[in-house]
């Protein structure tokens, strides 16, 4: 007699598994599908069969777990995947700079008799400008062959480190004889002459010219320094003075009254051990149309130290005193030994006609120029 078989509920679609123990102790599994039992007979059909299967297998029938269709049967077709377009990556095309025009720089070789002012009025620039840009400490210092960079008007002019700037509490230094004179393009130019009025060596003599109107409103100033490295103390003429010059490049149309001040004047002190005291000799000074000539001889007057820079500064005067004009010169010569002379020439440009009177010193320094 057969074991009576318990039915379990079964439904379309479900798939019926059968087990069966094998000898070896394996098991041996085998599905039928109820959907293709439908087709052929029906439902009832179709469980009799399976009941006669189950039957000849000796099997329990298990309903096998329904598993939900996966995303990748075809059931559930699978999905095309959008992938977004790979771009190169973004590469700036390169520019090319525009290129800045630089000026070429305008550039002057001093010449032999020339001055800061004279080069200042040629290229209509104000001293303090080519002071400036070219690290000038005193105007009066220049070189024969020295290059100055002329300033086109892009240059930041500003006082620098190297310029002298007024000291708080100037020495007493007079001033007298000054004088203003229209030159022929226009400008104005301005003459005076610094006197030392104390017992002591002064170097660095810097002045300022102010122009007023009637009102008393300051129209216009100027600066610059004493012609002369040194003022020796008071008494000693013509060494304790010095003349000094300051262009206007554009006056006002008038002005009615002017000041001059010092800004600047200090014991030389230490600096004066660099003087060499020289001896001037055979001076005679006459008209030479247009200008006025000026000759004589320079001698080294130390009997120890060789002067390697000579400086020889002639002030001429008009017949009330004023200083008409001034002409500074540093003479060539690789060293003046002691008791050793050299001669020197002028040709200076006065206001006024021929002057009614003038002044030479000369001075030299135990270093060259540029401190050597």
């Amino acid at each position: 007699m057969r074991p009576r078989i318990g039915v379990p509920s079964v439904h379309l679609d479900q798939r019926l598994v059968c087990r069966r123990d094998a000898e070896a102790g394996e098991s041996e599994k085998g599905t039928i599908p109820l959907r293709s039992l439908r087709l052929r007979g029906g439902i009832v059909l179709a469980l009799l069969f399976a009941l006669a299967l189950l039957s000849g297998c000796g099997g329990v029938i298990t309903p096998e777990r329904e598993v939900s269709p996966s995303p990748t049967s075809p059931l559930f077709p699978s999905p095309t995947l959008l992938r977004p377009t790979s771009l190169p990556p973004y590469r700036p095309t390169p520019t090319t700079p525009t290129p800045t025009l630089t000026p070429t720089p305008i550039v002057h070789v001093v010449q032999q008799g020339e001055t800061l002012s004279s080069i200042a009025a040629r290229y209509g620039v104000s001293v303090e400008a080519l002071q400036v840009v070219n690290g000038i400490e005193n105007p009066l210092l220049l070189q024969v062959g020295q290059e100055l960079v002329i300033p086109t008007g892009e240059e930041p002019v500003s006082p620098g480190g190297g310029l002298l700037l007024p000291t708080p509490t100037p020495l007493p230094i007079g001033v007298r004889g000054v004088g203003f004179y229209e030159t022929p393009v226009g400008s104005l130019d301005c003459y005076g002459e610094v006197v030392n009025t104390t017992p002591y060596t002064v170097t660095n003599v810097l002045v300022r010219v102010t122009l007023f109107d009637a009102g008393g409103n300051a129209l216009l100033t100027g600066e610059a320094f004493a012609a002369t490295d040194f003022l020796f103390p008071s008494g000693r003429a013509p060494y304790d003075r010095a003349p000094f010059r300051i262009l206007f490049l554009s006056p006002p149309e008038a002005f009615a009254s002017h000041q001059v001040t010092v800004l600047r004047g200090e014991v030389a002190g230490a600096l004066a051990a660099d003087y060499v005291p020289l001896a001037v000799s055979n001076v005679a000074g006459a008209p030479s149309a247009p200008q006025f000539e000026v000759r004589g001889e320079v001698r080294n007057a130390d009997p120890e130290q060789t002067a390697k820079r000579v400086v020889v500064v002639v002030t001429t005067y008009d017949g009330e005193g004023r200083v008409n004009g001034f002409r500074q010169r540093m003479l060539e010569t690789e060293g003046l030994a002691p008791g050793q002379t050299m001669p020197f020439q002028f040709l200076i440009t006065t206001y006024g006609g021929s002057p009614a009177d003038f002044s030479v010193v000369a001075y030299g320094r135990t270093q060259a120029a540029g401190g050597e």
